[in-house]
């Protein structure tokens, strides 16, 4: 009986990563090319480094791939497969350590389930830091439910974690502090209770002394003001929600609702769980309160999710109530999640235009922001890193620079190796690396 246990266990390890990384490689290019993606693996491949953004150092962790590739000076599409995969790799050694050094069934599956079942457009977000550092926040469920090493090692490892965070994503230490809080309520530990001073010192940091960059000033811009019933039930964060719940994540809701019934856990820990989920949410509805991408949006619900996928990891111990229910559930909602990224045509299609827009032109374009679908107005300041990308990779450099009305580009103009990226780079004079790009000294052309 347990030889079939192990043997079940070990078939859907192997079939989960399997289909995983099939996507990531189906989805390659999408991956590397879409919004930012295109832009970090545009710097990556330009100066044979890494692309370290609002000092989010973990970046590191899943791009030393890319760049070995390109200082391998391996191909364009083995660097963008590379680029693809690379945090899949993370994900794979997180999970391993999870499952066999800190010999955590339940979190290492469970952490599996928030990979694809309550995802959807943020796999194709494959440079975010957020996306990629989530799985750091199963380490430390892991670690504070593990009893085999001494407090001392295990305060160490957290900390550890937390510094991870740190140079991640601010949100996430928010993520941390709330799930170090319900496990403090849930067990009385010292070591949970240390770490959430650690967290809010850090915090208050962030917020006051070392208060700069891309989280300053997104502190900066929140106004509490907008805070109001309508926009915590309309705004386009909580429009979001909604539409992705009935859309894409209600296997998952189910499963969760069938877990929950095995565990057993104290009335405080539950309430600060719910205090701190309502509270995450009522922060994302004001920061997020003029709307963004899907792709965008649905990276912070995720976390929303993770809140509730750790507390269950931490919390579950057995499965005895609806067993067969719940297998059931979870092979159903596989199999729901992965033909539904499987089929997702949206990426895909911003790609195949961009490859139609640059057929019927010269090799360096410009078009103008109003003359474009809603897709690309969306996200247009990546267009000129996407197209040179998709069209190197098909054998000819070209780009298109879609230009807004405050685009201040004339006298850029009259120069034949000029290359127009993002607005902000504008000044700066790039010249491309002729390895991989063979983009032709030209003037730029409107397209009408």
């Amino acid at each position: 009986m347990i030889k079939k246990i192990v043997a079940a266990e070990a078939l859907y390890v192997s079939l989960f990563w399997i289909a995983y990384m099939f996507l990531c490689l189906h989805f390659y290019v999408e991956r590397s090319t879409y919004a930012d993606n295109s832009y970090y693996l545009f710097e990556i491949i330009q100066h044979k480094d890494f692309c370290i953004q609002y000092n989010r150092y973990s970046a590191v962790l899943t791009q030393w791939l890319p760049v070995l590739a390109v200082k391998c000076q391996l191909p364009l599409n083995m660097v963008m497969y590379a680029y693809s995969l690379s945090p899949v790799l993370l994900f794979l050694l997180l999970f391993l350590f999870i499952r066999y050094t800190c010999q955590q069934k339940y979190i290492a599956y469970i952490f599996l389930f928030s990979l694809i079942l309550t995802v959807h457009d943020s796999f194709f977000y494959v440079n975010d830091e957020l996306n990629q550092s989530v799985g750091f926040l199963f380490v430390m469920t892991s670690i504070l439910k593990a009893e085999k090493w001494n407090n001392a090692i295990r305060f160490s490892l957290i900390l550890m974690l937390i510094f991870i965070l740190q140079f991640a994503h601010l949100f996430l230490l928010l993520a941390a502090l709330v799930l170090l809080v319900v496990f403090y309520l849930e067990r009385r530990q010292a070591i949970s209770l240390m770490s959430i001073v650690f967290v809010v010192l850090l915090i208050l940091a962030r917020a006051t002394i070392f208060k700069s960059g891309r989280d300053g000033s997104s502190m900066d811009s929140l106004d509490w003001h907008v805070l109001t019933l309508r926009n915590i039930y309309s705004s386009p964060f909580a429009l979001f929600t909604r539409e992705m719940i009935w859309k894409y994540y209600l296997p998952a809701i189910v499963l969760i609702v069938l877990l929950c019934r095995n565990i057993q856990t104290k009335i405080w820990s539950k309430m600060a769980l719910i205090f701190g989920v309502c509270g995450m949410y009522l922060l994302l509805v004001i920061f997020l309160i003029h709307g963004a991408s899907a792709i965008y949006l649905d990276k912070y619900l995720a976390v929303l999710f993770l809140l509730l996928w750790s507390y269950i990891a931490f919390s579950l111990i057995t499965i005895s109530k609806n067993k067969n229910a719940i297998f059931g559930m979870i092979l159903l909602a596989n199999l729901i999640s992965f033909s539904r990224l499987y089929t997702e045509k949206t990426y895909s299609h911003r790609v195949e235009y961009l490859k139609v827009l640059m057929a019927k032109g010269t090799n360096k374009q410009i078009v103008l922001y109003e003359n474009m679908p809603t897709d690309i107005q969306t996200m247009s300041w990546s267009v000129p890193y996407e197209t040179l990308l998709i069209s190197t990779l098909n054998g000819e450099s070209k780009t298109i620079l879609v230009k807004e009305s405050f685009y201040k580009i004339e006298e850029y103009l009259s120069d034949s190796t000029a290359f127009l990226g993002a607005e902000w780079t504008f000044p700066q004079e790039t010249k491309l690396n002729e390895y991989y790009f063979t983009l032709k000294n030209g003037l730029y052309e409107y397209k009408p």
